[in-house]
């Protein structure tokens, strides 16, 4: 398979993946979502942060289509430069977008351990 065919379905997978997390239909699990310490602590915070790194896997699914896309009408590239980019841009961006996500994760966590615990009535 081509650079240029692959990449932009990497892409596509991406957005595919997140949506399910995004749409808060991933329930806790060993294989499928953000898995850090803060998502299994707190069923809550596994859904928040879960919906959040969807959106987040669909926004980087969708730029690296585009981009991959793009690049390959815009520039005459060979399959290293091009793949090259392509590959840098999914690193970085899913790098970013995990420890993005984590902080957050932890984050919720915290917050809700200070919250006032509600008695029921």
């Amino acid at each position: 398979m081509s650079p240029q065919t692959m990449f932009p379905l990497v892409g596509l997978l991406l957005m595919g993946l997140g949506w399910p997390m995004a749409a808060r239909r991933v329930p806790p699990n060993r294989w499928y979502g953000l898995r850090v310490p803060a998502t299994f602590a707190n069923e809550k915070v596994w859904y928040e942060a879960n919906a959040a790194a969807g959106r987040d896997m669909m926004i980087l699914g969708a730029v690296i289509v585009v981009v991959a896309l793009v690049l390959v009408r815009l520039v005459d590239l060979s399959d290293g430069p091009y793949s090259g980019v392509c590959a840098g841009l999914l690193g970085v961006g899913a790098l970013i977008l995990t420890m993005r996500n984590w902080r957050a994760a932890n984050r919720m966590l915290r917050e809700r351990q200070h919250e006032p615990s509600r008695k029921p009535r």
